[in-house]
């Protein structure tokens, strides 16, 4: 062979490394500016707002409702699923019910509402006030990004 075809194909050898080179390289600046903005972690502590207490919600494993009422004779009964005939029926027993609505943070409590209530009105009017506070706490703990809620 002669000398200018193998300078010839040297150049054209350098000329194709630097070329893959060059791909090799914004393929791998790609990938790393990539994988740097999709890395954040979100550590801030979470809280809850509510009246003039304010809630550390981090570290809380279980969140749970209760919902129960004290009647006259000082017995408690469960609220929770109670219909409007069931009601009606601990209304015919007591006139008046002391209902106390509130969520449990593992082992501590957080009062949401108290009241005494005479009416299944009354109840159900609690109730949405209680379920809405509810959504609003369970959209807030799936949310990694907020830090604070304000409960009304």
């Amino acid at each position: 062979m002669s000398r200018s075809i193998i300078r010839s194909l040297a150049f054209s050898l350098k000329l194709y490394c630097r070329q893959v080179a060059l791909v090799l390289l914004a393929a791998s600046l790609g990938v790393c500016l990539t994988a740097c903005g999709s890395t954040k972690v979100y550590t801030a502590d979470k809280t809850i707002v509510y009246r003039d207490s304010v809630y550390n919600v981090s570290n809380v494993r279980i969140f749970t409702r209760k919902s129960s009422g004290l009647l006259l004779d000082q017995s408690v009964v469960d609220l929770m699923h109670v219909e409007e005939d069931g009601f009606e029926a601990l209304l015919l027993q007591s006139p008046t019910i002391f209902v106390r609505q509130l969520y449990l943070l593992d082992e501590d409590e957080m009062l949401y509402q108290e009241m005494l209530v005479s009416s299944w009105d009354e109840f159900k009017s609690m109730n949405k006030r209680f379920k809405s506070a509810s959504k609003k706490l369970n959209k807030f703990l799936a949310d990694s990004k907020k830090t604070q809620l304000k409960l009304k």
